[in-house]
């Protein structure tokens, strides 16, 4: 996925060059405070954010949420948290793609509702269509090396 990194520690995405490794994400956190604090104190290379968790319309979900993300001056890879299949997890891409004018996405499918393992095999039918469509893909997989790459 063209993760690779320079001798200086600097996380490189895609071309793109972080000064941390940490990507931090946004949600369960007590209030706005906390996760204001939280990433202000971890310097992230980047907050998560998921939109269905959210709801794609900020009006509904809470304006304040999406004015926070913005606020936070830091970069924000959406994802698709809680898809369970590879048709829901390119809907929900496309539709964070509208949201977060971004073509960055953690991808998310999700195989076991109880262990919330990733379905490897709809992921990787998930980031064939969405880098086909553009996107830059972040998986979320498990530990198989095989898979990953």
């Amino acid at each position: 996925m063209h993760n690779t990194s320079s001798t200086d520690d600097a996380l490189v995405l895609y071309g793109q060059r972080f000064s941390s490794r940490l990507l931090l994400g946004t949600a369960r956190y007590p209030s706005p405070a906390a996760l204001k604090a939280a990433v202000e104190r971890a310097r992230p290379a980047m907050v998560t954010a998921s939109l269905r968790r959210q709801g794609s319309n900020p009006a509904e979900s809470g304006q304040g949420f999406w004015e926070l993300l913005s606020s936070l001056n830091v970069p924000v890879l959406p994802n698709t948290a809680n898809c369970h299949s590879v048709q829901e997890a390119v809907l929900t891409a496309k539709m964070a793609r509208d949201v977060f004018r971004t073509n960055w996405i953690k991808l998310e499918v999700i195989g076991h509702h109880d262990t919330l393992q990733p379905d490897v095999f709809g992921l990787v039918q998930a980031a064939r269509i969405l880098i086909e469509d553009g996107y830059q893909v972040y998986p979320h997989t498990t530990e198989d090396l095989v898979v990953a790459y």
